[in-house]
């Protein structure tokens, strides 16, 4: 088994006000009640894998970085969340320096709460903004308006938040290049340090596509959504900020340090309901349903690093997986690419050794390129990459 020291930590909170008609992610409402209970059993996640981390490795695991992510977590108590954080500083050796993000709907923070998570050590806020535009807030069945988002971040800055995100949605039905434009301005007036711009995926089940197959919304036009990356792509050039991944902005060394854990395919720890993870060469995934969760832990734990009695599925990566995983991730990073050499040693083969016809056949069409010893994507690969993603499954 391939064993790291040192792991990100991702913590699910599955909780939401209201499920959002794109959503499909594991979010439930009308479950308010278990917050705390939930709180108790993911300490109690925490404690179970890293206690066995701990044995796996001689010492307790270091954490690079720390991701509340969901779900909405900031609908959970500062005691709760200090509850968690409480265990993850007990079972890891948790760098004083490390970042320590939570995703937070706009509406859902007052002052308080921003300086209470704060001083929990939270250091990093990402927000849902989606848009600035009423209509098409409407159409995400998003809660919040564009004041909101104003007064969240204005909120945040005050109580000591330096490095703040936003996530928007282009290639939305309706949503036209000016008011996409709208949408990037607007964010930008609010002095973000980082941007997490998204293409509209209409996933099955999601009220959306419902509504898709209904025919009360129009398919997203992918030329317009083309046409709104490339309008981004160039806007925030000028601005200076760093294309540092396809979906991915930021300032000067506010590169989400947690996510590039994900996009170097580096190992992490899922944990909470429904969480996927990768760790000491496994993949695994959580039970999905918060109350079968709770069950699950309350019932101890027989399994070995890096699961938890919550797991529900898991499997050994096949270095053919990991090959193929690490170029997918990897080439997403715009400006860091594919270290060349550190492939080879990792997998004690060469890169063309084993995509050699394909990454010719790619960086024949305009896609792919290498340069000073790593691969990258072209720029006309940006958003033509999951063209090149698939030909590396």
């Amino acid at each position: 088994m391939f064993m790291s020291d040192t792991v990100s930590l991702y913590l699910h909170i599955p909780f939401c006000r209201h499920r959002c008609a794109y959503c499909d992610f594991n979010t439930y409402t009308g479950l308010g009640d278990l917050q705390h209970a939930y709180a108790e059993a993911l300490a109690g996640e925490i404690a179970q894998v890293g206690q066995a981390g701990r044995q796996e490795a001689g010492a307790p695991l270091h954490a690079r970085t720390v991701f509340f992510g969901g779900g909405t977590p900031s609908l959970m108590t500062p005691a709760d969340l200090g509850l968690i954080l409480q265990n993850v500083r007990e079972q890891f050796d948790l760098a004083s320096t490390a970042e320590i993000t939570m995703e937070a709907n706009p509406g859902t923070v007052d002052g308080p709460y921003l300086e209470a998570v704060r001083a929990l050590g939270v250091n990093r806020l990402s927000f849902g903004m989606q848009s600035a535009v009423e209509a098409e807030l409407a159409l995400l069945e998003r809660s919040h308006d564009y004041a909101t988002v104003q007064e969240a971040v204005a909120l945040s800055r005050a109580a000591g938040f330096d490095n703040v995100s936003l996530d928007l949605i282009y290639g939305l039905p309706g949503q036209t290049l000016d008011s996409w434009r709208e949408s990037l301005n607007a964010a930008l007036a609010l002095a973000p340090d980082h941007l997490s711009l998204y293409c509209l995926t209409i996933e099955p089940g999601t009220p959306m596509q419902r509504w898709l197959l209904e025919g009360r919304i129009a398919a997203p036009d992918p030329d317009l959504a083309s046409e709104q990356y490339d309008l981004a792509c160039a806007r925030l050039a000028a601005e200076g900020w760093e294309h540092y991944e396809i979906s991915n902005w930021a300032r000067p060394g506010r590169a989400c340090r947690h996510n590039l854990t994900y996009w170097r395919n580096e190992p992490y720890l899922g944990l909470g309901a429904g969480a996927h993870g990768y760790a000491g060469s496994t993949r695994y995934e959580n039970v999905k349903q918060p109350r079968t969760y709770l069950r699950r832990l309350g019932e101890g734990n027989g399994a070995p690093y890096p699961l938890s009695g919550a797991a529900a599925a898991a499997h050994r990566v096949s270095d053919e997986e990991a090959m193929s995983d690490t170029m997918i991730t990897q080439l997403r990073l715009l400006v860091e690419g594919l270290d060349v050499d550190a492939f080879a040693r990792r997998f004690e083969r060469g890169v063309r050794e084993v995509y050699g016809e394909t990454i010719e056949q790619l960086e024949g069409w305009g896609l792919l390129q290498e340069r000073d010893g790593r691969l990258l994507l072209t720029e006309r690969g940006w958003f033509l990459s999951n063209q090149v993603f698939y030909r590396f499954l």
